[in-house]
């Protein structure tokens, strides 16, 4: 399935995609089905756990012929993707976590050498915003980059997960644009500063779930910015691969549903160019990943003219 939360007419929605109209799934089930109980969220939807997902399933069958599509739009249970506003699909996950160097190829442009354990840090929900939603600038630097990700979904309680189970606490993969203000995260050694800037986190359009992603470490990966490729990898350069990052992780924290783990960047970023390249007005991001879709943005101006405040000696790039 490929889920989505959406708004229509302001109010927000939570709903599946079917035929390319994404489907009020509460709504469907509340009108069918007379289950008022359905999840109202797509986070209370993952934590409801298998019940919930077979249950979706169900009312999407139902939901495939042509005739009841159309009975469905007339009764405002779905709506074509043109005319809703996509949100992020989890709006306020209790974490996400970040790779960085999680690339070889990456690594390498970087001149470092391969990392012995998984460099995590963290972003914020401040950050998270809906697919072709505008990336604003913040008016206090001019060095705004970006970071085509895989991210994963959690889809249950899990803590010291092993290897070979690690995959089955994943719900479904999304992507994910670690927008990164270059000037601040290279002002200290920790990156946190330059990740959490409101808004530096696109996510989406859907979650699609994992028994649609049958190999998550071979993924074809590319972003484009304004048509021209910038990043093309596969995340079979992942240095840390999916099963290894969650049996790392819930060696330290208990992740939740709902909780994100955005995998790293593979080469080609803004920073790393000579000359560098960073977002400015106007710009049009693209950001494809096998399987999962293409998630796009546009880049607007802050209030003010943006102005660097510190120059970016060295990158530090994550």
């Amino acid at each position: 399935m490929k889920l989505a939360t959406f708004s229509v007419n302001g109010e927000t929605k939570f709903g599946a995609n079917c035929n390319n109209c994404l489907v009020d799934l509460p709504g469907l089930a509340n009108t069918i089905e007379q289950n008022a109980k359905f999840p109202k969220t797509l986070l209370e939807f993952l934590q409801a756990g298998d019940d919930a997902k077979n249950a979706a399933v169900t009312l999407l069958e139902k939901a495939q012929s042509g005739k009841t599509l159309e009975d469905m739009k007339s009764k405002k249970l779905a709506f074509p993707e043109a005319d809703v506003t996509f949100l992020p699909p989890v709006q306020q996950p209790e974490k996400i976590i970040c790779l960085g160097l999680n690339y070889r190829a990456h690594v390498q442009e970087m001149g470092r050498e391969l990392p012995k354990y998984p460099t995590l840090f963290a972003k914020y929900a401040n950050t998270l915003i809906g697919h072709k939603q505008p990336i604003v600038l913040p008016k206090i630097s001019n060095m705004v980059d970006f970071e085509a990700e895989m991210a994963i979904v959690i889809g249950t309680t899990c803590k010291e997960v092993s290897h070979e189970d690690a995959l089955r606490c994943i719900a479904g993969y999304t992507i994910f644009n670690d927008v990164s203000v270059r000037d601040f995260q290279n002002r200290t050694l920790q990156f946190l500063q330059g990740k959490t800037f409101d808004g530096a986190g696109p996510i989406g359009p859907y979650l699609v779930t994992s028994d649609e992603v049958v190999n998550p470490d071979n993924l074809t990966i590319e972003l484009r910015l304004n048509g021209e490729v910038m990043q093309h990898a596969n995340t079979s350069d992942f240095i840390f691969d999916v099963r290894t990052t969650i049996n790392y992780i819930t060696q330290i924290m208990t992740l939740k549903p709902g909780d994100i783990i955005s995998t790293g960047t593979p080469s080609g970023v803004g920073a790393a160019r000579n000359p560098q390249v960073f977002l400015k007005a106007g710009d049009q991001l693209q950001i494809a990943l096998e399987k999962v879709g293409m998630l796009e943005n546009h880049v607007v101006a802050g209030n003010s003219e943006a102005k660097s405040v510190a120059a970016l000696a060295t990158f530090n790039h994550a």
